[in-house]
């Protein structure tokens, strides 16, 4: 049985759902300024004289664009299905959603916006956004620790088991094969 964690203030979120415990109060406005500094980069990269054409010329619009499509494409795919997969339905407790794109990866919905971002950064070649970019992967990375971290304090070992099974970022499973030294 899990505790109940309704009325413990550091699992409370703005949106004062208890089986959200492991959102982070300021993720989603920490997400937004990330957003509209990205988009500010791009913007003033078309102002800057030379950036954006020096750098357009780096590679054709005709092998960005499909890419650059594929890629948006997926990750609103990806953050879509997973906003609707996690907030879709209102749980009493908090619940370790572990189906769907969940079961490959542990944050498909921030490698989802990730995809996106590098989607038009393709598009744009913007050095500026850029930069941001980086900036972008690091707060989603802090962002997922802070939930990986909630998650253990919520879940225990069950939440530790899943971080074993489920890669956190990349759903591909790299198989470490454990060597033993002959001479130990």
């Amino acid at each position: 049985m899990q505790p109940d964690l309704r009325n413990d203030p550091r699992y409370q979120n703005h949106e004062r759902r208890p089986d959200l415990a492991g959102e982070h109060p300021l993720g989603d406005t920490l997400q937004a300024i990330g957003m509209f500094l990205f988009i500010g980069a791009i913007v003033l990269d078309l102002f800057l004289p030379g950036n954006p054409q020096k750098n357009q010329a780096l590679l054709a619009i005709w092998v960005r664009l499909p890419v650059s499509i594929m890629l948006v494409a997926l990750g609103g795919w990806m953050a879509l299905r997973g906003i609707k997969y996690v907030f879709g339905e209102y749980r009493p407790e908090p619940v370790m959603l572990t189906g769907w794109l969940f079961a490959f990866m542990r944050h498909p919905i921030y490698l989802g916006a990730i995809l996106i971002y590098l989607g038009v950064l393709l598009v744009a070649l913007s050095p500026w956004a850029g930069l941001v970019f980086l900036a972008v992967l690091a707060l989603y990375q802090w962002l997922a620790w802070h939930e990986e971290k909630m998650m253990m304090d919520i879940f225990g070992e069950a939440y530790r088991a899943y971080q074993r099974r489920v890669p956190m970022w990349l759903p591909i499973k790299i198989v470490k094969k454990n060597h033993k030294d002959p001479h130990s």
